[in-house]
C-alpha cells in the first residue's frame, strides 16, 4: 500500500476524526506529487475519507477544501473511477449547495466521451447513490435543469448505439405474485443470460457498463434502504453492473399508481440517457404492458420495444394487440431472446446462449408434472423461433 494512503487511513481510523487530523489529511493529499494522486486514492476507502473530513459550523471548512482539491484543482490527474467515487461519497449524506455547484460545474465542463464515461460510471455504483439519486434527489431544481440540458446537448455530441435495459423484478426476474408455472421465489431460467446479452448489445464489442436498471414500484424507504436491500438480493445472481429505481409506499395500493411510478422512473431514465435506446422487460400481471406501450407511443425512437413476460395466460389475440403497440409477449426467456434477436437487440450466438441457459435452468427447477409439460412445450416453440432466426 502507498505510505501516504496508509497515513490517511491512520488519521481517519476511529470513531471521530478531529479537525487537526482532517487538516493533516488535506496536507498529505496537497503534498502528493503531480501524477501520483490517483494512485493514493486507489488505496483508500474514498467513502470513509470524504465522510470523515467535515465542514465545521464555527471552524474550518475541510470537506469543501478537500472537494475543491479533488474535483477542481487536480481533477485532471484523476481517473474516471476516482472522480466517480468522490462524487458518490459526497452525495451519501446530502449535499450542501456549494458542493452541488461544484459537482454540476464539473459535469457540465465535460463533453463527448469523457462526459459519458463519467456519467455511466456514476450510474454503476454499488449502492443506491447512483446517477438518478444524484440528479433528482440531491441537486436543487435549477442545477438539475442545467445538468439535464447538458445531458440533452451531449446526446448529439457523442451518440451511441448502447441499449438501456430497464427490467421489472416481481414476475419478471423472479416468480413472485401472479405466475403459477413456477415455485415462488424461482429465478426464471435464462433471465440472467438475457440481461447480459442485452447489456452487451448486438455489437461485437460490448458497450459501456451501467446500462441495466431495475425498475420497481417497491418503496425506496428512508435513505433508499429498500432499494439497497433489493440491490443486495440481486448481487448474488451474477448480473451486469446495475442500478435500482424504486417507488414509494403510496405505489403499493393499486396497479394504476404502480404504473404511474414506473412511467416516472422510465421518463427519468430517458432524461438521464437521451443518447441511448431503451428496452423494457416487464410482465403481464402489473400493468407493465401499458407502461411500455405508453413510453413507446411518446418516443418510439427511444424505447424501441417492451418484452412482456406472459404470467396471466394472454390469448393470441391479446398478444397481437400488444405487438401493434411495440410490446412483445413471451412465455420463456428463450422466447424473449427470439424477440430481441428479431429486433436486432442481440446477436444470434447470444440468443442461442439464452436458449441453452433456459433449458438447463428448467431442468433443475422443482416442478409438478403439469407445470413441466407446459413449460417444456413453450420452450420447444421458443427454441424453434430462435433457430429460425439464426
Amino acid at each position: 500500500m502507498d505510505p501516504r494512503a496508509q497515513q490517511i487511513i491512520s488519521l481517519t481510523d476511529g470513531w471521530r476524526t478531529g479537525t487537526r487530523a482532517e487538516a493533516q489529511v488535506l496536507r498529505v493529499l496537497r503534498d502528493t506529487l503531480e501524477g501520483e494522486l490517483d494512485a493514493v486514492l486507489a488505496d483508500l476507502d474514498v467513502d470513509t475519507v470524504v465522510g470523515d473530513v467535515d465542514d465545521h459550523l464555527w471552524g474550518a471548512q475541510h470537506r469543501t477544501e478537500l472537494l475543491d482539491l479533488l474535483l477542481r484543482q487536480r481533477v485532471g490527474e484523476l481517473s474516471t473511477d476516482s472522480v466517480a467515487l468522490v462524487i458518490s461519497a459526497l452525495h451519501q449524506g446530502g449535499m450542501a449547495r456549494d458542493h452541488q455547484e461544484l459537482v454540476t460545474d464539473l459535469l457540465v465542463s465535460l463533453e463527448g466521451a469523457p462526459f459519458h464515461d463519467l456519467k455511466y460510471r456514476l450510474n454503476a455504483t454499488k449502492d443506491h447513490h447512483d446517477l438518478e439519486h444524484l440528479v433528482f434527489d440531491d441537486l436543487d431544481e435549477d442545477l438539475r435543469e442545467r445538468l439535464l440540458r447538458h445531458f440533452a446537448e451531449q446526446a448529439f455530441v457523442d451518440p451511441t448505439s448502447d441499449l438501456r435495459v430497464l427490467c421489472d423484478i416481481d414476475d419478471t426476474l423472479t416468480c413472485a405474485i401472479h405466475d403459477d408455472r413456477y415455485p415462488r421465489g424461482t429465478i426464471y431460467p435464462g433471465v440472467v443470460e438475457l440481461l447480459h446479452a442485452l447489456d452487451d448489445g448486438a455489437a461485437e464489442e460490448p458497450g459501456r457498463a451501467g446500462d441495466l436498471t431495475f425498475v420497481t414500484a417497491r418503496p425506496g424507504g428512508p435513505r433508499g434502504l429498500v432499494e439497497q436491500y433489493t440491490r443486495n438480493n440481486l448481487s448474488e445472481l451474477g448480473l451486469p453492473p446495475h442500478s435500482v429505481l424504486g417507488g414509494s409506499l403510496l405505489n403499493l395500493h393499486t396497479k394504476t399508481v404502480m404504473a404511474e411510478r414506473k412511467l416516472q422512473n422510465m421518463h427519468r431514465d430517458r432524461q438521464l440517457f437521451p443518447e441511448c435506446r431503451m428496452v423494457f422487460i416487464g410482465d403481464s400481471g402489473q400493468a407493465d404492458g401499458q407502461v411500455g406501450a405508453e413510453m413507446h407511443r411518446i418516443d418510439p425512437d427511444h424505447i424501441v420495444a417492451t418484452l412482456l413476460h406472459n404470467v396471466t395466460d394472454l390469448t393470441q389475440e391479446q398478444r397481437e394487440e400488444w405487438a401493434a403497440q411495440g410490446v412483445h409477449v413471451f412465455d420463456t426467456y428463450a422466447g424473449a431472446a427470439a424477440h430481441a434477436l428479431r429486433l436486432g437487440l442481440i446477436r444470434a450466438d447470444q440468443a442461442r446462449t439464452v436458449v441453452e441457459a433456459t433449458r438447463r435452468g428448467l431442468e433443475v427447477v422443482d416442478l409438478t408434472e403439469e407445470q413441466r409439460t407446459r413449460l417444456e412445450r413453450d420452450l420447444a416453440a421458443d427454441s424453434e423461433s430462435v433457430a429460425a432466426l439464426s
